[in-house]
């Protein structure tokens, strides 16, 4: 019998029936999605943990992401390195190969050879003779003193005259010349005065004279010379592919820039062998010899110099002068709160500070002037070191410090910085009839005079005032364009690598100082001193290929010589890389098994079986059919029906 159902039944078969319906739905989602429940409240007590794992699994998720970048960067960096080390390797063995040549055979000999005292008659006397620079005179005068050899003791004609006018040399020079006499060869048995190539300069009269002989000038070689055009061509090359290996750009960024990204980091201007060495010919305008002078950014107008007196002091030499003003950049004053006493040492060629990092905005290579220091002090010298607490500059020997003292408290000195000897300045705005660059050799004690070389021929033969002007100015301007800051890169919670390589790193600016010797003009100097009237040096080719091989050296492998810089060789970067990147790998390993633990966690707390979801699908289907149909039949039931 079916009774007429009253509200409050009626609505809790509506009730059941809804309930039923939301089991439907949840165990539809479950076996469509395999999750437990659309929302976290469907979760139950496991929801606090569900939310802080996939918080968990977001931020390692965000790590191996941003590590696929660094990663991307880091492969690019030692694909750079490894390029550079095959080239830098390549041009090495070449370099060493040619190293082994005899290289005093590629330099012209005008003057090496030896003299034959071969007559006993009186041909000797008023004539002169010119060792190292100094010209000997025979006289017959008495007079013996300074660079006169005096003959009048002799008697022309003897067996023994010529033997006699060559030991009277001797004796000259042995006294005048002691350094260089251990060079020289005296004969007695054919009377013979032989000497080193080039150690006699300039014209002499006894040259010309009978029984004289000098040695036979020669070039080089064919294969000499083709051997040096393929080094020099192949020094160039290499500074491009360098230049290319250093100017790699990933992600828009410049990995060598030191944080500058949108500038490539070097500035490699030349794009031929002749281009280059027309800049650094080899004689005016060499390369140049020291880091800091290579990387020397420096610039000075008229506003700081007032009128440039150009002064031409013979040769290839001249000087610049600021008449208004100096060529100096304030880098200190010295006092109680900036250095406190300074203690001048000529034994060490050092100066001490009593406050740490007193120097630590100088640095090594640097031309340092000091002014108010006392006449004794005063003057310009160049920084070989500084020390790691910045309280003692060590000066190069060619820049000693010429007494002990101390000055209390600083005493007000003054410390300013200039172009790095070396420096290769660009004369901006000066006309063509000045040398469009100039090379620096000194500065005066008081900052206002530097003194270089450039082009004789374009310089003025009588001193020339320049007037000041906005139009000029005077500016070196290093390879490298690039910042100094270094990137650090967190690669997990607890773990992050850096990334400081830079493309002013000493590693590379000794590759390119390396290769600029090589490359630049005149590496084997080919004039003649007899006709040119200049003195050459016939060491100078392997002086300049020792030097060249040396930096390279230290720039593969320094052996810890230069301990106290960073990024010193490539075997550094390169390990430094390599450990980054073995780092990095650990690292990812290690956030894909806790990426994959967390997601088992999640998976557990979160998953349902989608087969057994089915099944109660199934079931609460069924029943939600019997709740519609008891309802429907409830609801169409009335008292009408009933009675």
């Amino acid at each position: 019998m079916t009774r007429v159902p009253t509200y409050n039944s009626y609505m809790n078969m509506v009730n059941q029936t809804l309930n039923t319906k939301s089991y439907v739905d949840l165990y539809s989602f479950q076996a469509q999605t395999g999750l437990k429940s659309p929302t976290y409240s469907g979760y139950g007590m496991t929801a606090s943990a569900i939310v802080g794992n996939e918080a968990a699994l977001g931020v390692v998720s965000n790590f191996m992401e941003n590590n696929k970048i660094v990663e991307t960067e880091i492969n690019a960096i030692s694909t750079s390195l490894s390029s550079i080390s095959d080239a830098i390797n390549d041009f090495k063995t070449l370099l060493t190969n040619f190293s082994g040549m005899d290289l005093d055979t590629i330099t012209p000999d005008y003057t090496g050879g030896e003299i034959v005292f071969g007559s006993n008659e009186d041909v000797y006397v008023g004539t002169t003779l010119t060792v190292n620079g100094q010209t000997y005179t025979f006289t017959n005068d008495g007079d013996n003193t300074g660079n006169n050899i005096d003959l009048s003791t002799l008697t022309p004609g003897t067996d023994t005259y010529g033997t006699e006018v060559m030991n009277a040399l001797k004796a000259k020079l042995e006294a005048n010349d002691a350094e260089n006499f251990a060079d020289f060869t005296f004969n007695e048995e054919n009377n013979t005065f032989s000497f080193p190539l080039y150690t006699i300069d300039g014209e002499s009269t006894l040259l010309d004279a009978a029984g004289v002989t000098t040695g036979e000038p020669h070039t080089m070689s064919a294969e000499q010379s083709q051997t040096l055009s393929q080094l020099q061509s192949m020094a160039f090359t290499t500074m491009m592919a360098l230049t290319d290996c250093l100017n790699i750009s990933v992600n828009g960024k410049y990995l060598f820039g030191g944080g500058v990204s949108t500038q490539a980091p070097v500035d490699f201007p030349f794009t031929t062998l002749e281009q280059f060495q027309a800049f650094y010919d080899g004689l005016n305008i060499t390369y140049p010899t020291s880091g800091n002078a290579n990387l020397s950014n420096y610039e000075i107008g008229a506003n700081q110099t007032g009128d440039l007196e150009l002064i031409n002091n013979g040769g290839n030499n001249g000087t610049i002068k600021a008449t208004g003003g100096n060529f100096l950049k304030p880098a200190l004053t010295a006092n109680e709160s900036t250095t406190g006493d300074l203690t001048f040492n000529s034994d060490k060629n050092t100066i001490q500070a009593t406050e740490y990092g007193a120097f630590n905005t100088l640095n090594p290579g640097d031309t340092l002037v000091i002014n108010n220091a006392g006449d004794t002090h005063n003057g310009a010298y160049v920084i070989k070191s500084i020390s790691a607490d910045g309280k003692t500059i060590t000066f190069e020997e060619s820049t000693p410090i010429r007494a002990d003292d101390t000055i209390a408290n600083g005493g007000g000195a003054t410390f300013s910085t200039s172009f790095p000897v070396g420096t290769v300045i660009n004369m901006n705005g000066f006309g063509n009839n000045i040398s469009p660059q100039v090379q620096v050799t000194g500065i005066s004690p008081d900052g206002t005079e530097l003194y270089v070389t450039m082009d004789p021929s374009r310089w003025p033969a009588t001193n020339q005032t320049i007037t000041a002007s906005s139009k000029w100015n005077l500016e070196s301007q290093s390879y490298y364009q690039g910042g100094n800051l270094s990137s650090e890169k967190r690669i997990s919670e607890e773990q992050s690598i850096v990334l400081d390589i830079t493309a002013k790193d000493g590693v590379f600016e000794q590759m390119f100082r390396a290769l600029g010797t090589i490359a630049q003009g005149n590496l084997v100097d080919t004039r003649n001193p007899l006709t040119d009237d200049v003195t050459v040096d016939p060491q100078e080719t392997l002086n300049r290929v020792n030097e060249a091989l040396d930096l390279i050296q230290d720039a593969i492998f320094s052996r810890g010589t230069n301990a106290s810089s960073q990024n010193v060789d490539l075997y550094t970067v390169q390990a430094k890389t390599d450990s980054n990147s073995v780092l990095l790998n650990t690292v990812n390993e290690n956030l894909t098994q806790v990426e994959a633990n967390l997601q088992n966690n999640i998976d557990s707390l979160k998953n349902v079986d989608q087969t057994e979801a089915s099944i109660k699908l199934l079931l609460a289907v069924n029943q939600l059919n019997a709740s519609y149909s008891v309802l429907q039949t409830a609801m169409s039931t009335s008292l009408l029906n009933y009675l």
